[in-house]
């Protein structure tokens, strides 16, 4: 589960669980959802959904016409605010994240941001890890239709750094994150501490499969 890393001009992090800690409470926003759209008639195959991007993505799929599109975005995007703010004051930055952002912006590596959080919540936890200058490009919810594991953000994020899908290093902590980059064709590296284990992510055969962040200083060939 390795690539060659010499190719490599870009790197792309994931926010929650990759570069701080994963404290979204996803159970209780898609409960929070799906008791809102009990009773809309068009709404009930999302009923089953557990997954928050999916409720999202079929959401829109799913909607009639365009006012109930806008109803249901309206209300998933308020919810799904409410649970970046609870996130947002508890997150923390992850072990070996600081080190890596640095070596990376030492060594004049474009970085960019690709996460199916909010632009406020991002914006407030660079601010406050003091990373609001570390990225060249930042993606997030609102910038997209879609959310992650479809590929528009990634594909939106590797357009604005102005490469290739197999220049971008897709840095993540999920399935989630190893399906998009493979949606989009760019190598992908996962630390198993944030949404998803080691055994449930390495099945997916991403290119690096890490405890923490640490190993990519080498793997990368950073100075630390």
């Amino acid at each position: 589960m390795t690539s060659d890393m010499g190719s490599i001009s870009g790197v792309i992090f994931d926010l929650e669980g990759t570069i701080v800690d994963f404290q979204w409470k996803i159970p209780e926003a898609v409960s929070q959802v799906k008791k809102e759209i009990r009773k809309w008639d068009w709404a009930s195959p999302l009923l089953g959904s557990t997954d928050y991007a999916q409720l999202y993505n079929e959401g829109i799929r799913l909607a009639p016409n365009a006012v109930e599109e806008k109803r249901f975005l309206n209300l998933v995007n308020a919810v799904y605010d409410e649970y970046d703010k609870d996130a947002l004051s508890r997150w923390g930055p992850q072990p070996g994240a600081k080190e890596l952002l640095s070596a990376l912006k030492a060594a004049g590596t474009p970085i960019a941001l690709c996460s199916n959080v909010g632009r406020k919540a991002m914006e407030g936890i660079l601010l406050l890890m003091g990373w609001n200058r570390t990225f060249n490009v930042t993606v997030s919810r609102d910038e997209v239709r879609f959310l992650k594991p479809d590929p528009e953000g990634l594909t939106k994020t590797i357009e604005r750094l102005g490469l290739a899908p197999g220049e971008v290093l897709f840095i993540g902590d999920s399935r989630t994150d190893i399906r998009t980059a493979k949606k989009v064709g760019c190598p992908v590296a996962v630390a198993a501490q944030g949404e998803n284990t080691r055994k449930e992510m390495e099945p997916l055969r991403p290119d690096h499969l890490l405890a923490s962040l640490h190993p990519l200083i080498e793997i990368l060939k950073l100075s630390k």
